[in-house]
């Protein structure tokens, strides 16, 4: 039970199959059992949740898309009553008064939030550790990440102490737990769903959009993915008395009319190749059973795109940076040459950045989201790295010491965000896909993008990949 697609579970809970106490029970006793070693679950509200959910059972209407599911939050949304600390322990005592609107729309659906699962310091780090709450572990191997920064909502999902997740994603932060742990997840087409209530920024501030973050839903199918995004997705509270979104269908009715665009690997930034070899069986696949594949070259670098997303995230992800690292990154970027697109210096960069020049890039990504939609006349979708590694072994040493083997090669640490930046600069929707397993027995997974609101697009060609390349395994030894 604990295992099953979460749309599934509901149809049981609807037609009484099971019974929301059961599945509730259920997945507390996986937290029991699991969470000691996986340390995905930081908090709980149990004895709330049980009262719910025994109201659940006993409401007769069961209107709810999520009527009676329980599920867990990451701790970056704040969650009525109870502790959400975004891994800041400047904020561990935090206990909201009211829902984030993402949460809210999930709870008016009649899902049921019985806990809180681990992320990094303020969502910024591909790995979720903090202070407060220590280490997450992936459930395929323990001595690895699953990822961040919703590293605790896939390791729970993927060990079954949850039904169905919501995280957030401005440099794969959804997506690369996805990948690591054998998940679904989407990045939505930007802002339409609520961030009101993530944090950061701090309590009490509000975060209505910074032009790049998002947040967006983990699964273990892509139809769970699909019932999540239909009650998440609505215009923030502030607009909806104007505002509506009315996301179109897929593009295509059957594979043989399907227009697919491959992106297996760029020399700017490398990927392993058991993750590009993997994409292209994935393709060849794709195009024996009638769907058009064609490799392509873009109409703009990938070193174009890069510079674009580095100058616009680094600005916002050094926002509450202290004097001194701003005045040492200012001196570093002083000292650096222009051509330089090593990690540091771009970050550097990002630290000096005035607003006149943001002006003139955000010029530059509109321009690029047009060269897009152009793109996407041709092609209803393109396949491409979630990241450039699979799940690697825990590593907290400083953020720009750290570094990464990618086909043998010593790579900066900061380069496992290079395949995330084309996606969420140009505000489009991508979901990452399991298609298999490395040598290592690790999961792979490679993103769907596709066109700007076309979110269900995405989704659907996800459902054909999964029957083609089987889609969730539970971790061996769970």
């Amino acid at each position: 039970m604990i295992f099953e697609d979460a749309s599934e579970l509901v149809k049981k809970l609807k037609e009484k199959e099971i019974s929301s106490v059961e599945l509730l029970e259920a997945q507390l006793k996986q937290v029991e059992k699991i969470n000691p070693k996986i340390n995905a679950v930081v908090t709980l509200d149990s004895d709330r949740a049980m009262e719910r959910a025994k109201k659940a059972d006993n409401d007769k209407t069961k209107k709810g898309a999520l009527h009676g599911l329980p599920i867990t939050i990451k701790d970056a949304f704040e969650v009525e009553g109870i502790r959400s600390t975004g891994g800041n322990p400047d904020w561990k005592e935090n206990i909201p008064k009211k829902n984030a609107e993402a949460v809210e729309n999930l709870v008016n659906q009649g899902a049921i939030i019985f806990g809180k699962t681990n992320l990094p310091f303020l969502s910024a780090d591909t790995q979720s550790f903090n202070d407060i709450f220590g280490t997450s572990n992936n459930p395929w191997n323990l001595e690895r990440t699953p990822g961040g920064s919703s590293g605790g909502s896939a390791a729970a999902l993927a060990s079954g102490m949850t039904s169905l997740e919501l995280g957030s994603d401005i440099g794969g932060s959804i997506r690369i737990p996805a990948h690591f742990c054998g998940l679904f997840g989407h990045k939505p087409s930007y802002n339409i769903i609520s961030e009101v209530g993530h944090m950061p920024p701090g309590p009490g501030l509000i975060l209505t959009g910074n032009g790049l973050s998002v947040a967006g839903p983990l699964a273990r199918s892509p139809e769970d993915l699909e019932l999540a995004l239909n009650v998440l997705t609505s215009p923030q509270e502030q607009d909806a008395l104007a505002w509506k979104i009315n996301l179109p269908k897929p593009r295509f009715d059957s594979i043989k009319n399907l227009r697919i665009a491959i992106w297996p690997n760029e020399p700017y930034a490398e990927v392993d190749e058991e993750i590009s070899s993997l994409i292209r069986d994935t393709a060849d696949d794709l195009k024996h059973h009638g769907a058009r594949v064609d490799e392509v070259k873009l109409p703009f670098s990938f070193k174009e795109i890069d510079n674009i997303y580095s100058l616009l995230l680094n600005p916002l992800m050094l926002a509450t940076a202290p004097k001194e690292t701003m005045d040492l990154l200012a001196k570093i970027n002083d000292s650096t040459e222009k051509d330089d697109v090593s990690e540091l210096a771009k970050v550097a960069r990002g630290s000096v950045l005035k607003y006149t020049d943001w002006v003139v890039v955000n010029a530059l990504r509109q321009r690029i989201r047009q060269q897009w939609r152009v793109f996407f006349n041709d092609y209803d979708a393109i396949l491409c790295p979630t990241t450039n590694v699979t799940a690697f072994k825990h590593n907290h040493a400083n953020l720009h010491e750290r570094t990464l083997n990618v086909n043998g090669k010593e790579k900066e640490y900061l380069s496992i965000n290079l395949w995330a930046g084309p996606a969420v600069s140009a505000g489009l929707p991508s979901t990452n896909v399991p298609i298999g397993f490395s040598k290592e027995n690790l999961p792979i997974g490679m993103q769907i993008t596709g066109p700007y609101l076309e979110d269900n697009t995405c989704i659907e060609i996800a459902k054909i990949i999964r029957d083609l390349r089987g889609g969730f395994s539970i971790p061996s030894g769970i």
